[in-house]
């Protein structure tokens, strides 16, 4: 996935009129600490300019970065602890944390730790510093996010004449109604309705690992989850069903999204004026305000269940490999300073340049925000939920994605498909937990 630029604001006197970060100053001898980290692309050149404003106001610290891809880090880490090589500081992705730290190749990160280098927890969004946790324990700090979100097509809903961008189940689904005709111009209820030629249509789903997101978006807002509390598969509880139900229904039954699609004939249908509500990553703002006349806005996730707002998001942390015994404890508190730096405000306002999502509360707030569109959804980034909390998170993405599939495609009803994928997930995990802790 690509993290694009979204803001444009004149980011140096942004970054000036909130003052510098809160760091503590490390008061050691000089070290040499090693920074690796995946943000190779666009992102690289602000992450290395915060790494040399580090190195700048640091004279003690000596910050030495490598850049690599992210599998390359994935298929290392283990190695790298293991032979008493590894980095002092790691960035690590939502997908991966978990079954990093279930291996024991992180370091926990105490509350003692945290106060010693000035890094106040509570200036994170909740569910976004919890995904560092296991087990009662924290193995890091965010720097990085991006949310599962809902475009909404300004021309087309005022052509329609749906003036409300909805906000729950009941809006979503006359908004929906409202925004699909086929053909001959007939709307989905009427005589003669063709639901296989449809000229606009009211919301996109589709059958990849981005569409499924959807699907546990919708299952976390009606109180379900992918996991137990044993850390088995159970996202073919009543309430995850239901859920799922509603979204398969808005294809099979409702006929306000197209079968059988795929994610980049939606974004062109979104792009060509075509439908109202495209759900997907944060990550196609740059595309859509490249794409010229389109005019959108950028909306939290309706609340389609009936417990909470809920959405899936991604994110980057900060973390500590394990080291060896007789690790240099200054190294250890350098480190700890510099995930200060970079996961403070200042830092977090310079790295939203790339396309993240503000992690810090603080810089959500600045209110030269509110004339950018993805501004329609700060006010609830405490209702991001990542896919982390259990190390196996291929054996159980994997046959929850296959499941969706299977559903959205109406190769199999919905609780079948979700049995069947369950069955599938609680197998691999049996196969894979004596590798975890």
């Amino acid at each position: 996935m690509e993290r694009r630029r979204f803001i444009r604001l004149g980011m140096a006197a942004l970054v000036a009129a909130m003052g510098a970060a809160s760091a503590q100053n490390y008061t050691g001898p000089k070290v040499e600490i090693t920074y690796l980290h995946g943000f190779t692309g666009p992102d690289r050149p602000v992450m290395e300019e915060l790494v040399k404003k580090f190195n700048d106001t640091h004279p003690n610290i000596v910050v030495k970065a490598t850049a690599q891809p992210w599998g390359t880090t994935w298929s290392q880490l283990e190695q790298l602890v293991a032979s008493g090589r590894a980095p002092d500081v790691v960035v690590v992705n939502e997908d991966q944390i978990t079954r990093f730290i279930a291996r024991g190749a992180l370091t926990p990160i105490t509350p003692e730790m945290y106060k010693s280098a000035g890094i106040d927890t509570d200036r994170f969004f909740k569910p976004l510093f919890e995904t560092a946790n296991y087990k009662g324990q924290n193995y890091g700090v965010p720097i990085s996010a991006v949310a599962y979100v809902m475009f909404y097509n300004k021309d087309l809903m005022q052509k329609i004449g749906v003036s409300k961008v909805p906000t729950n189940r009941a809006e979503l689904l006359a908004a929906a109604r409202a925004c699909t005709t086929d053909a001959q111009g007939r709307k989905p209820g009427q005589q003669g309705f063709d639901a296989k030629n449809l000229q606009t249509w009211g919301i996109s789903l589709y059958n990849n690992w981005v569409g499924s997101r959807m699907a546990y978006s919708a299952i976390l807002q009606n109180g379900g989850s992918l996991v137990d509390d044993n850390l088995n598969a159970n996202f073919n509880t009543p309430e995850a069903v239901e859920a799922v139900q509603f979204l398969v229904d808005l294809v099979q039954k409702e006929n306000v999204a197209r079968p059988n699609s795929t994610e980049e004939a939606e974004l062109a249908a979104f792009s060509q004026d075509k439908v109202c509500f495209f759900p997907s990553g944060q990550w196609y703002l740059d595309r859509f305000e490249k794409t010229p006349n389109l005019k959108f806005g950028v909306a939290f996730v309706p609340r389609i269940g009936n417990k909470k707002d809920a959405t899936w998001g991604g994110s980057s942390h900060l973390t500590l490999p394990m080291q060896r015994q007789g690790y240099d404890p200054n190294k250890r508190q350098a480190a700890l300073v510099f995930m200060n730096y970079l996961s403070g405000p200042e830092a977090n306002l310079q790295w939203t340049s790339t396309g993240s999502l503000p992690t810090v509360r603080v810089v959500a707030q600045d209110k030269r925000f509110e004339s950018q569109p993805i501004a329609g959804i700060f006010d609830k980034l405490d209702a991001i939920y990542a896919t982390s909390g259990f190390p196996w998170g291929g054996q159980v993405l994997g046959p929850f994605d296959a499941a969706w599939e299977r559903a959205y495609l109406g190769r199999q009803p919905v609780k079948q498909a979700l049995d069947q994928g369950v069955a599938e997930a609680n197998k691999q995990i049996e196969q894979a937990r004596p590798n975890f802790k």
